[in-house]
């Protein structure tokens, strides 16, 4: 009887002991799904914080250099930057509030290449500046497409995939402009050609003999009666440092019968432009272009008092 008692015990316990062994079993299968789950979302959370951080940089580039080409531009080279300033500076505050939420980290400066990109821009000016800073921005936001399209379709993060589909109109509508702004380059270094060569022939003509220099005065300031409006009206004007400062709209008198030139400064692709006279004889008429005998720049003829109308009269064409 006490062995049957005995086995009814040991048969009880290992009853109780059951339990405990499957829940121990499930507990440690439990232990060792996990890591490999919690690994697949560490990868994919890498390529959202990737993602997130590579966007950051080429914020930052683009706004850094948008800044630079305020400062160094021709003036639709300027508009451009300036675009990328307020367009890329609010992306970025928007990509910041989405990092800070989800505790990614952001750079705060730009990459190695970019920098030093920055400091070759830095360098250049006029004309160079502007087809070196075009070109970039084109090749820039060709790329900045191909990789925001690329993580929309494999973004594994809600947040980030939306801020990337919202901001890719943005970008491609950049990538439009910029290629407009880059041809707008070319054409003005093309124009440029030949103003140089003509002022290099200028001065090798003054070294010749005061012969050549007093017909080119005599070009530059011929008599009021035979100015022939015609020929210079639409022209574009250059500075002796041989930069397009303005367009020649027309030629008025003043009240003394001397003669101005009306110019056209400023504005973009042909809106906010503003109109200043300048007398006739500060201005060398050349075949094509109208050479400004000083260096002012297009800055500096903004500054000028606005041209008024009324206190001017038209010149007699013809």
């Amino acid at each position: 009887m006490a062995l049957m008692h005995l086995l009814a015990g040991v048969a009880a316990v290992g009853l109780m002991a059951q339990p405990a062994l499957a829940q121990q079993q499930d507990t440690t299968g439990q232990q060792q799904q996990p890591p490999a789950q919690a690994g697949e979302q560490q990868q994919l959370a890498q390529e959202d914080m990737e993602f997130a951080r590579k966007a950051a940089e080429g914020g930052l580039k683009e706004v850094r250099l948008g800044e630079l080409a305020q400062q160094a531009a021709a003036e639709e080279v300027k508009q451009f930057g300036q675009r990328m300033v307020e367009d890329h500076g609010r992306a970025n505050e928007e990509l910041k509030q989405i990092a800070d939420q989800k505790g990614i980290e952001l750079p705060q400066e730009m990459p190695d290449d970019a920098q030093q990109l920055y400091d070759e821009l830095q360098q250049k000016s006029g004309a160079e500046f502007d087809q070196a800073y075009m070109d970039e921005m084109v090749s820039d936001h060709e790329e900045d497409i191909e990789e925001f399209e690329s993580y929309v379709e494999s973004a594994q993060d809600p947040d980030l995939r939306t801020f990337a589909e919202q901001t890719l109109p943005t970008l491609r509508e950049h990538l439009d402009l910029a290629r407009q702004t880059q041809e707008q380059v070319v054409a003005g270094a093309g124009e440029m050609e030949q103003p140089d060569a003509a002022i290099e022939a200028e001065q090798q003509e003054t070294m010749e003999g005061e012969a050549t220099t007093q017909t080119q005065q005599q070009a530059a300031t011929q008599p009021q009666g035979e100015i022939r409006i015609e020929e210079v009206l639409g022209s574009s004007v250059v500075n002796s440092a041989g930069e397009e400062v303005a367009e020649i709209e027309d030629i008025v008198l003043d009240q003394n019968q001397k003669h101005y030139a009306i110019l056209s400064v400023g504005g973009f692709l042909g809106i906010g432009d503003k109109k200043v006279a300048i007398p006739l004889d500060q201005l060398q008429l050349g075949e094509d272009q109208v050479y400004l005998m000083s260096a002012e720049t297009e800055e500096q003829l903004e500054q000028m008092p606005e041209y008024e109308e009324d206190q001017y009269q038209p010149v007699q064409r013809g």
